[in-house]
């Protein structure tokens, strides 16, 4: 009778195990939302919700700010930084509406990138991939990619879909601003909405307020023409470059004050 029980409970594990196998779920935890957990309690969600934590095989940090150095080098005025999504619809409106003359990089996220790996790995291949992400607009945009088995959710909302509670956030930003700190190129790092406003604002990049429509167009067709001459005048490519990158995160401080992770 025990020799029966115990392969009877040996079968019934290999096939838990097997079932495990078919139907793997493999999580991604976005930097700031792993350093708002604790080692303990990480690890008991994974195990009590049969997940697998991966992580990146490439270093899309480095190879983000990589990006960043190589387009600086022939830049000329102001740069955006498109890492975080919010920041860029703003940087938007600005540009449309008040005709700031700033370029926002084309370069994806890093979350993205990192995504974009892990849907892509073959030794990932039998299992559905959750990428949790700091702010809800950024988990809109991964979703919008349509990224085979590839899933994306604001880290809050992952967990309660797991009916878990989030750790209490912390005041100070795990992961602070400074991301280009190291760049041989001019940064103004800004976060909040409210500072990189002032911020465009101030900067004298803006058409002045108080315009009409017809007014701003003239001021902004007579600047095109004074770029266009000096470049006539000086030749192509002996223009002076002034460059400026500018880091931006719409939450004040860093993505730990995300509405994903709050």
């Amino acid at each position: 009778m025990s020799r029966k029980i115990e392969n009877g409970e040996k079968r019934r594990t290999n096939t838990e195990r097997q079932q495990e196998e078919d139907y793997l779920t493999y999580l991604w935890i976005n930097p700031v939302s792993e350093r708002m957990i604790s080692e303990q309690n990480l690890e008991r969600i994974l195990t009590e919700h049969h997940l697998t934590q991966v992580r990146c095989c490439k270093d899309w940090c480095s190879s983000v700010k990589k990006q960043y150095e190589n387009l600086m080098k022939h830049a000329n005025g102001m740069v955006a930084d498109a890492r975080c999504p919010e920041a860029v619809n703003l940087i938007e409106r600005y540009k449309e509406e008040k005709g700031v003359p700033i370029q926002v990089a084309d370069i994806e996220p890093i979350l993205i990138h990192c995504a974009r790996e892990l849907s892509a790995r073959s030794d990932l291949a039998d299992g559905d991939k959750i990428i949790t992400t700091p702010c809800r607009i950024l988990a809109e945009q991964g979703n919008a990619l349509e990224l085979p088995r590839t899933r994306f959710v604001s880290w809050k909302d992952f967990l309660a879909e797991l009916g878990e509670t989030p750790e209490d956030a912390p005041e100070a930003s795990p992961i602070p601003p400074g991301f280009f700190a190291d760049l041989k190129v001019p940064v103004v790092s800004l976060s909040g909405r409210e500072e990189i406003e002032t911020y465009l604002e101030q900067s004298g990049e803006v058409v002045a307020g108080g315009l009409s429509e017809g007014e701003a167009a003239g001021q902004k067709a007579e600047r095109e023409s004074e770029r266009r001459k000096k470049v006539s005048d000086s030749g192509y490519g002996k223009m002076k470059r002034n460059p400026l990158l500018l880091e931006l995160l719409y939450c004040s401080q860093g993505c730990h004050m995300g509405d994903g992770v709050r």
